[in-house]
């Protein structure tokens, strides 16, 4: 009954030349044949659209704009999308072969689940393995010294989240395609779009891993999340910033309603780096409050569509 679902397949493609043949081709080879991959090339200066049309096949199909972020081309792509299910593709990032049906067979046994993701190999330019990425079990970027009184110790998608985006990548996600537009798309980042929205989905919906490995996530110099580490920093401040508050029925509830101690303030707050930059949030958070109580619509992305004010605060972070 699955090989009859349409899975439309986003590939972001900007200046992976190098790469973007063998994402295409990991596409197009999926066990999972009923499929419509749509490129979206944004503005691409190296040679990466030639390769991509030189690629004869009735289910890829190209578009091109001008440079405008990640972003926008996977919410452009997701726009274009015919199919009850969406997954996405990063550029330089491959596809185990069975990475959709593996995903198509866990929806069909838990339709309540909006959202998968999974295990990922981490590769080198060479496409040489490196190791494996279980999810939020290893491979922590930053450490916890003790998973007792944090996040890490449970088997809880949303709260894992909050410490982390240990889903690693947009290539790491597939969902249903009316659960995408019910969280409303990727935003103005960088670096973090992806665990922006996943910490979205995870407050809307229903989240969940697949513990094997059918992805292929590449490192090399070139990656986007190398080439500015305090703009990277500011973005994870905002995430923390904006999505706090979502978590305080969770947090403070046994005490609100119950007066009682609630180990879970200990939990959320062992889970939370602020990277010693908790002035710069606490900042934003004033900001944000000000822009409230003053009526001024979409406050939370000031930060991201005001240059002015997002270089102040980039300015002041703690590398």
């Amino acid at each position: 009954m699955n090989s009859a679902i349409l899975v439309s397949i986003i590939i972001p493609s900007y200046n992976h030349a190098l790469y973007i043949e063998q994402s295409i081709m990991s596409v197009l080879n999926q066990t999972h044949k009923n499929i419509e991959l749509i490129v979206i090339d944004d503005g691409s200066t190296d040679e990466s659209v030639k390769i991509i049309n030189q690629i004869q096949d009735t289910r890829l199909s190209l578009y091109q704009q001008e440079n405008q972020g990640a972003h926008n081309a996977i919410n452009y792509g997701c726009k274009l999308a015919t199919g009850d299910y969406l997954a996405i593709l990063n550029s330089d990032d491959i596809f185990y072969p069975n990475r959709l049906e593996l995903i198509l067979d866990f929806f069909d046994l838990n339709p309540l689940v909006d959202l998968v993701s999974s295990y990922i190999e981490v590769i080198n330019n060479k496409s040489e393995s490196l190791t494996v990425k279980k999810g939020w079990q290893n491979l922590e970027p930053w450490p916890y010294p003790d998973n007792k009184i944090n996040y890490r110790g449970t088997n809880k998608y949303e709260l894992n989240l909050l410490s982390s985006n240990f889903v690693s990548t947009t290539s790491n996600i597939m969902m249903k395609k009316l659960f995408y537009q019910k969280v409303g798309g990727m935003r103005n980042l960088r670096f973090a779009h992806d665990w922006d929205f996943l910490l979205r989905a995870a407050m809307l919906g229903k989240c969940a891993q697949i513990d094997e490995v059918i992805l292929k996530y590449r490192i090399h110099t070139t990656n986007t999340i190398s080439t500015n580490r305090k703009w990277m920093l500011f973005e994870i401040c905002w995430i923390i910033a904006i999505n706090m508050h979502k978590f305080g029925d969770y947090i403070f509830s046994d005490i609100l309603n119950e007066h009682t101690v609630s180990k879970d303030l200990s939990m959320f707050l062992g889970s939370i780096n602020t990277l010693g930059n908790d002035k710069l949030i606490y900042a934003m958070l004033i900001f944000m409050e000000t822009a409230k109580n003053k009526n001024i619509g979409n406050y939370e992305e000031l930060f991201l569509n005001n240059t002015q004010l997002r270089n102040i605060f980039i300015d002041k972070i703690i590398d």
